[in-house]
This record gives structure tokens, sequence and C-alpha cells, in this order.
């Protein structure tokens, strides 16, 4: 459904958008595939370059801690391995008090002095045993006391216990009983892991102890979803130092990069949609020029001019509807001449079934009789009507001078005030200018005899008028004849054009016919018509043809 409904609205898309769409959509898939790919790229290539940097830091610290605690170890040994520090622990003084001043006078104190001088980290050097040194230095404890220290887990040798962010280096000392003596190292836990603080954001560091596990931890906040662990164990001590390497930052990194290349690929959008645009309008310009013309042909305008200069598709079919509305134009015009001729021949039967010759004969001879009996209005209505049938034949020609058809309706006028006996009067409103313009022939007669049988129906003698009018607008010739007659109901009127009218068959109807076959669709017959009010029906003809 959503397919389908997709398809129905490109469809309904001008040319000109589904250009646009189609090329707009066609640029933009590889553009974004090449965006992708380049946030990857960058994405994956900032995760190796910060594994890289990191692996090589993690290196460089497990080296430097290594270092630390290797030198740590050798003062131990330094301390261990010394004949005559190891004897004071050894000897049985027996209450000898003075001796063991002296000794701890002469040999312990001055070697813990000159360790303590060789690192200034070290923070205290404490000896726990259990024979006669007791009580004579404020450093060496019992080793009841070693045992109930948190941090002492009673293994043998020496040993690293890092405790409430405290080091210590656990160290046995040579001894003949069966209690061992130990020496305790509490160094600076700050300055040992100096090395470790001063690490990436990014980086989270931890020391992992072998058997006592969590030695040191960095505590950075960070997603743990999204990130690496590298370890390094140290040589001198079961310690391994893991870093955790977050991936934000590389993330961040691509993004920036993703960025830059996003408002790159939006330029290069925008860039590729203008001169789609461009192409397109240029490629569509042509096209919708063409329909606005075949609009124009549609509209009954068949007089478009339509060419195309160029030799391509476009081009063909301009040309190919060029010859195609000519080929129409030349049928038109001679279905038009045909029908003209038809016209032309209807009209000429019904002159020719009257014989001008007999009429004017008899005419003649009627008025003589009505003169000779010195019967006036006889001789007046036969003069009228032999002038009526002169000028209505016209010698067979079907264009007359305004002139002559004001003539034929004068006496066509005549004759019906005769028959109405004087029962409407009639008025003539006419340019003498136009009097000699050339116009087709009765289309006078049918409108005023129209208005003369209906419009005057039903009135008073005395009300009646009749105003026949000439005169010109622009280039448009007028003729209009108006009656205040009884008038019409407007859907009446509309089908006055309709309908055949005049019981010769010259009608309003078929004078609107031949003026539109002679003159062209825009010109013919109008009816304006209010009820009570009277009806004005105006002939409208090119001026000067």
């Amino acid at each position: 459904m959503m397919i389908r409904l997709i398809k129905s609205m490109f469809n309904d898309l001008k040319f000109r958008g589904k250009l646009l769409l189609s090329h707009l959509i066609i640029a933009l898939i590889p553009i974004l595939l090449l965006g992708t790919l380049s946030f990857y790229q960058s994405y994956h290539a900032q995760m190796k370059e910060l594994e890289n940097e990191a692996r090589s830091s993690l290196d460089q610290v497990a080296s430097i801690l290594d270092y630390k605690i290797n030198r740590y170890n050798m003062l131990c040994e330094f301390l261990v391995l010394n004949r005559e520090f190891s004897a004071v622990f050894l000897k049985d003084y027996d209450s000898n008090y003075f001796r063991m001043y002296l000794d701890l006078r002469d040999v312990v104190d001055p070697l813990i002095a000159q360790t303590k001088l060789m690192d200034e980290d070290i923070e205290d050097i404490t000896f726990y045993v259990s024979g006669d040194l007791l009580g004579i230095r404020g450093n060496i404890l019992p080793l009841a006391e070693l045992k109930q220290q948190p941090w002492y887990d009673g293994e043998k040798g020496r040993r690293w216990i890092v405790h409430d962010g405290r080091v210590y280096l656990l160290q046995q000392l040579i001894s003949n009983r069966r209690e061992s003596n130990y020496m305790v190292i509490a160094i600076h836990h700050d300055s040992l892991f100096a090395d470790l603080s001063r690490l990436s954001e990014h980086i989270s560091v931890s020391i992992i102890s072998g058997d006592r596990g969590p030695v040191y931890d960095s505590a950075l906040p960070m997603d743990t979803r999204e990130t690496t662990v590298l370890r390094k164990p140290l040589h001198n001590v079961d310690w391994t130092v893991e870093y955790t390497i977050s991936h934000a930052n590389a993330y961040l990194n691509a993004l920036t990069i993703f960025k830059i290349t996003f408002f790159v690929i939006m330029l290069s959008l925008l860039i590729t949609f203008c001169l789609i645009y461009i192409f397109s309008s240029n490629f569509t310009r042509r096209i919708v020029r063409l329909k606005n013309k075949v609009d124009k042909v549609e509209q009954n305008n068949l007089d478009v001019v339509i060419y195309s200069s160029s030799r391509d598709e476009i081009g063909e079919l301009t040309n190919g509807i060029a010859k195609m509305l000519g080929r129409i134009n030349c049928l038109i015009k001679r279905v038009y001449e045909a029908e003209i001729a038809k016209r032309e021949s209807e009209y000429n039967q019904l002159i020719a079934q009257i014989n001008p010759h007999f009429l004017y004969n008899t005419l003649s001879f009627m008025n003589w009789r009505a003169v000779k009996k010195q019967d006036i209005e006889t001789s007046y209505i036969v003069s009228a009507l032999a002038k009526f049938y002169r000028t209505t034949l016209n010698k067979g020609k079907t264009r007359v001078r305004v002139r002559d058809e004001l003539d034929n309706i004068k006496a066509y006028i005549d004759l019906q005030l005769i028959m109405h006996d004087g029962g409407f009067e009639a008025e003539y409103d006419v340019d003498e200018e136009l009097l000699g313009q050339e116009i087709i022939h009765f289309i006078l007669q049918p409108i005023v005899e129209n208005a003369i049988k209906h419009g005057f129906a039903d009135m008073a003698d005395e009300d009646r008028l009749l105003l026949i009018s000439v005169y010109r607008t622009g280039q448009e010739l007028k003729l209009s004849v108006h009656d205040n007659g009884v008038g019409m109901p407007p859907e009446k009127a509309a089908r006055l054009l309709l309908a055949e009218g005049g019981s010769s068959g010259c009608g309003v109807k078929n004078v609107n016919d031949r003026i539109k076959l002679y003159y062209g669709q825009e010109y013919g017959l109008t009816v304006e018509s209010k009820v009570q009010l009277g009806t004005t029906v105006t002939i409208t003809l090119p001026y000067g043809q």
C-alpha cells in the first residue's frame, strides 16, 4: 500500500519535479554512503591510534612501576643481606641491654637512616620481632601486633601489600627462631603510583594482584559497554596493570570529522541541487512551452505558431505537432468553406423560390391599378412591399452595405406598421459614417420580426417603441434592435439562440450561425432581456471587413 501511494505521488509530480527528485536520490545515495564510510573509517582509525598510544603508555607505566618496585626490593635485600644488621636480630643478649643499645645505635639506626636518605618516599621502617629487642626502639614492635594488622596475610617471604591507601613492603628477616621476624617498609602511596594519575581522562587504570584482588583503581566514570581492556603484568611483583580505554573519545573525534564531512555533504547536495535545477529547468522549459501552446490549441486557438529548431526528440515532437495542427487547420478551413457554401446554397434556394420577374411585374400592375383607382393606401403598401423584396433579393448577392440593409428593414417596418395600424413607433439611431460598410445580407429582419411578434404581445399600442441603432465600438461594428416589450427571463433569452425562429426558416439562430460562419466564433448575436422592461438584441460584426 505504501509503495503504491509513493508511486502514485511520484506519477502526479510535474516532469521537472520528477527530474529533480530522481537526480537528488541518485546523488544522495553515494554521498550518504561516502559520509557513513568516512565516519566508520575515521572512528576505527581513531580507535587504532588511541589503542596504540594507550599500549605505548601502558608499557612505559609498567616499566616505571617495575623499576620502582625493583628498587625497593633491592633496598630490602641490601638490609637483609647485611651481616651486621641481620646479626642484631639473631643475637641472644641475655639482658645485656648496653650491648643491645650499642648494636642498635651503631648498626641498625645508621643503616635505616641511610636507607631513608636513599629514598625520601619511604615513610617509615618498622620491625616486628619476638626476641630481646622489644621495647628498645619505637619502631621495634611485638610480632603479635603484626598479626593483628588487617592487611597481614600470614604468608612467608617478601610481600607487597596495598591497604586503605597505604603501601607496605613486608620482608621476612633471617632468624633461627621458630617465629620469624619481619621488617615492614611503608612507602608513600602517591609517589609509587604517581605516573598512573597523569593519564588521559579517557583511560581508566587499575592494578590487580594475583591473589589479593585490586591494588589500585583510578575509578574514572565511563560506559563499560564500549571499552577496550589492555593488560601488562609486572616482572618484579605479582601485579598486572590494566588499561580500560573508553571509545567515547574516538567516537567524539570521529563525530567531529563526520560533522565536517556532513557539512561538505550538505554543501555538495546544495551545489548538486542547483546544478540539477538549472539543467532540469533548461530541459523542461521547452516541454512546458510546448504544453502551454497545446493548452491554447485545446482552448480552440488554432492560430498558435509551434516551431522548434532543435533536432532532438522534443524538437521532433514539437514540429510533428505543428504539422498536425496545420493539417487540422486545413481540414477546418475546408469544412468551414463547405458549411458556408451549404448555407449560401440554402439561402440562394430560398431566394430562388421567388420569381423576381413575375413578382416585380405583379407588384407594378397592382400599384398601377391602385393609382388608377386613386387608392393611395394600397399604392403605398405595394410600393413598400416591392422595395422590401427588391432589397431582400439584392440581385442574388450575399453582401450589402449598411445603408441597403437599413432600407430593407425600413420597408419591412413600414409594412408592419400598416398591418398593425400604426400600433408601435420605430426610431433609428445610425452613425452616418457607417452606412458604407459592407455586411452580410438579411440579418436585421428576423430580429425585428421577433421583436414585433413576441416583444409587443399584450401591450398597449401607445407604449410600443422599436429602436434600431448602428454604431462602432473599437474594431467592432454594432447593429442593435431594442424593444420596450414584455421581455423574457434570462434562461429563455439564453435558449433563443439555440432554437430556430421565424416562419421562413431564417430565424434568429440562423442569423447567429451565418455570422459565426462568415466572421468567426467571436462574432454573432447577444441577447439582453428583463421581464416587463424589454429586450435588446445586438449584432457584433468586424469593422472594415
